[in-house]
């Protein structure tokens, strides 16, 4: 009777429409296709999928990486193949690695490649790592380096080392055997969600550093955006000048990022930001400050395009992360960047930069805590039984909790402001310097704690000036590309010796225009590099990163 009453049913309007335009359509096929050859018809139509699946793919190259990059990227392991080039190639990757094992082993104490046949007695393993800690503080301790070395002062670093002592054997992976240590990663995550005006919904985590927290950021976002709206082809937006972990995370996640350019004070282009954003776009990211020329991104009109297009926007804090929240009191005027601005949805800072903790200390930081549920990751058929844990790392060294915990008490609201107000005051006062000084001009703004700069004649090169401020004056910059230019993070060593820094780029820019010849490494290394596809600059790079951990072997090891 059901069956009956299903059949007797009258189709609704649009399956009408459909069954009616069903028949017509049917009669011009069969008459389209009368009298072919049935082959013929199913090569046309290979022929067109094929054609469509191409120009399909093509499209989606050049929406992403673009017709050119793709072909140079296709064509240049070819090009590797062939003898000459390769032989070329394994003869400057040979003379490469010779000259990094060189530069490597100039420092050496006592190399070592097998564990010693007796064990070596206490007192002499301390002796040679004062030795060694002699050898790693000589290069920083004149206060002449970009970043790196945020706090300095050997009094701190003993209180600090005590600390990380006692809890250098404790583990954040079992909470019931390390309570004290549980309490003390908690408290660390809440104190830098206040600082960050979190209101009671924020919540975070404490990981290994700035880069694990981008990483995990960005993992919450894919997974989020998969179960929340379907999207299996996620992407990001980024400003080019956004932490290289942005670009990481995409590979390591499988997350496509685009890249938006800037304005001329090295800000995110809004306008450019927008035209990228599409229907798989999950998140879009601001940096407060970012790494190559110290600009703060408008975290303010991000927001509101975050919101508009219901996507997440992460704000980068990890260079200046225990800087931001203090220079408004510290008497420097900052717009809102924070949880206080609605659309914010993650923020990543760092407390082992200007924190003063001890380094592998970061915190990631969300709106809610269902956005941080999408970071977490289970696995609840594992046979050691159900298994979760809420970043990338299972065991984690609870020596850097603590550690940040007594760095963060020691200090207190009342000393960041003071550290605070004495680098940002030092890098404001470089910045101008620097804008007043014929032959230079700022790249950027010096918002924060980065100052970067490049020549403003076509005889002062700045490659050239970070050559010759090294060779003469002892000072290590860092050298940026795209556009080119050279800048100093400043800290609180480096911020002592603002005057002196000023003194010496006056006097690097002199000797430069007079004699550029004398300093031409950097340059013609950025200059190769820019003529070179990224598979051969991979090349170079892996090569430096196998130099960099490879044991140097001597024969007094014994």
């Amino acid at each position: 009777k059901y069956l009956l009453k299903q059949s007797s049913r009258q189709p609704s309007p649009s399956a009408a429409m459909v069954l009616a335009l069903e028949k017509p359509f049917r009669s011009w096929v069969n008459g389209a296709f009368r009298g072919k050859d049935p082959y013929g018809v199913l090569r046309t139509a290979v022929f067109w999928a094929a054609l469509l699946k191409f120009l399909l793919r093509l499209r989606w190259i050049i929406g992403r990486e673009g017709l050119k990059t793709y072909l140079i990227d296709a064509l240049a392991p070819t090009i590797r193949k062939l003898p000459p080039v390769r032989r070329k190639l394994e003869k400057e990757m040979a003379g490469t690695m010779a000259s990094l094992r060189e530069k490597f082993s100039k420092e050496l104490t006592e190399p070592r490649m097998t564990l010693p046949s007796q064990g070596v007695p206490e007192n002499d393993i301390l002796e040679l790592m004062a030795k060694r800690k002699e050898l790693d503080t000589k290069h920083w301790k004149d206060g002449k380096i970009t970043g790196a070395v945020y706090h300095g002062e050997e009094k701190h670093y003993d209180f600090i080392s005590q600390v990380f002592g006692k809890w250098g054997f404790t583990n954040p992976l079992h909470p019931a055997i390390h309570p004290a240590l549980r309490q003390m990663d908690s408290e660390v995550v809440q104190m830098v969600v206040n600082m960050y005006n979190g209101g009671p919904e924020c919540c975070g985590a404490f990981t290994t550093g700035g880069t694990e927290s981008i990483l995990m950021a960005i993992k919450a976002y894919r997974d989020w955006a998969r179960a929340e709206k379907g999207i299996v082809d996620p992407n990001i937006v980024i400003c080019n000048t956004a932490h290289a972990a942005f670009d990481k995370a995409g590979k390591y996640f499988g997350v496509f990022v685009k890249h938006a350019r800037t304005n001329e004070a090295m800000e995110i282009d809004l306008k450019h930001l927008k035209s990228l954003i599409d229907g798989n776009t999950i998140a879009i990211v601001g940096s407060c400050c970012q790494y190559a020329h110290g600009t703060i991104d408008p975290i303010e009109d991000m927001a509101k395009i975050a919101l508009s297009k219901n996507i997440g926007l992460h704000v980068d804090c990890c260079l200046g992360g225990f800087l931001v929240p203090f220079m408004e009191k510290a008497g420097f005027p900052m717009r809102p960047f924070d949880f206080r601005v609605k659309g914010v949805t993650s923020i990543s800072c760092d407390p082992h930069k200007y924190g003063f903790a001890p380094k592998g200390s970061s915190v990631v930081m969300f709106s809610s805590k269902t956005l941080r549920h999408f970071m977490y990751c289970y696995l609840t058929k594992w046979t050691g039984g159900i298994y979760a844990t809420p970043t990338m790392t299972g065991s984690r060294a609870g020596g850097p909790v603590a550690a940040t915990w007594a760095a963060m008490c020691k200090f207190g609201e009342k000393g960041y402001i003071e550290t605070t107000r004495q680098i940002v005051g030092a890098a404001k006062k470089i910045g101008q310097g620097i804008n007043d000084m014929k032959g230079l001009r700022l790249v950027g703004r010096a918002d924060v704690c980065v100052v970067a700069f490049a020549g403003s004649e076509e005889s002062v090169n700045c490659y050239a000036i970070a050559d010759c401020m090294q060779k003469k004056f002892g000072w290590e910059l860092a050298t940026c590309q795209n556009p080119p230019c050279v800048h100093i993070a400043l800290t609180l060593p480096t911020s002592k010796n603002a005057d002196q820094f000023l003194v010496d780029l006056r006097a690097s820019v002199d000797d430069v225009r007079a004699n550029s010849a004398a300093y031409t490494s950097t340059a013609g290394l950025y200059g190769m590099a820019a003529s070179l596809p990224a598979s051969f600059l991979e090349d170079a790079a892996g090569a430096y990163l196998d130099a960099m951990s490879e044991a140097i072997p001597s024969t007094s090891a014994n």
